[in-house]
């Protein structure tokens, strides 16, 4: 993924985040080398612009979510 891809889907995933309701932001949303990551946790992680970001968004990219 290149950088400008990156942050297209960095800000999809971050406007979607504030319409999550409270409850659902600790659900499961993806898993990355079978370390799961919750709404919340993915949050984190892409804010942080960590490794494991650039993976979160994919995953999340190709079931629909973004």
């Amino acid at each position: 993924m290149n950088k400008e891809g990156y942050e297209i889907l960095k800000a999809k995933f971050i406007k979607l985040f504030a319409n999550v309701p409270f409850p659902l932001r600790e659900e499961i949303i993806a898993v990355v080398d079978n370390q799961p990551f919750s709404w919340t946790a993915a949050y984190g992680e892409i804010k942080q612009d960590t490794d494991k970001s650039q993976i979160i968004l994919t995953h999340l990219k190709q079931i629909g979510l973004l």
